[in-house]
């Protein structure tokens, strides 16, 4: 499966290798973890009502250092499996550019997006698959993988992920339908 990743959840922690003589305990032997989290205090902290995270291995492409630098890339991934309590998503390693992903990583805030009425069944496209997903009172983060004009439902309307040659990343979410729901 090919993912482009357009942003990333606000919650990032890292497994390093167990062996304390290894070199590349750090680097190569590493994992870096990523998934939704709300910020509380000087913390951001994980409050899931659907737990997941995505895993880059040290060994993939992925610099910790500069995540950014992964925004616009396309990821060669395995499937979205459900391991340990949550759904995980492993980002193997960088793909070619040339190829079309077959879907994109998505994060949604409250904030920015307006809040996602999750009781509402008809709150995401049927093909839009939900990695994780926080929340505390109105406050939300969503990580989705979302295809090409797939939709998510929230408070201030419908939300439709757009490619396009002239977006930055690709693609991007557009607001279609303004409106409000309970």
């Amino acid at each position: 499966m090919l993912v482009k990743i357009l942003n990333f959840g606000s919650n990032w922690w890292a497994r390093f290798g167990q062996d304390v003589h290894d070199r590349y305990r750090f680097t190569r032997h590493a994992a870096y973890f990523n998934s939704t989290g709300l910020r509380s205090g000087n913390k951001v902290r994980r409050q899931w009502i659907l737990s997941g995270l995505i895993r880059f291995n040290g060994v993939g492409g992925f610099n910790p250092h500069f995540p950014n630098r992964a925004l616009g890339k396309t990821f060669e991934c395995a499937d979205l499996t459900f391991a340990s309590g949550g759904d995980r998503l492993l980002f193997v390693k960088n793909a070619k550019q040339m190829l079309a992903p077959d879907y994109y990583l998505v994060v949604l805030s409250s904030d920015t997006r307006g809040v996602i009425n999750f009781c509402d069944a008809g709150w995401k496209s049927g093909s839009a698959m939900p990695i994780a997903v926080s929340s505390s009172g109105c406050r939300q983060e969503a990580m989705l993988l979302m295809k090409p004009l797939d939709t998510v439902r929230t408070s201030l309307g419908v939300w439709r992920l757009k490619p396009g040659p002239n977006v930055r990343y690709g693609a991007s979410l557009e607001l279609v339908d303004e409106g409000t729901f309970n």
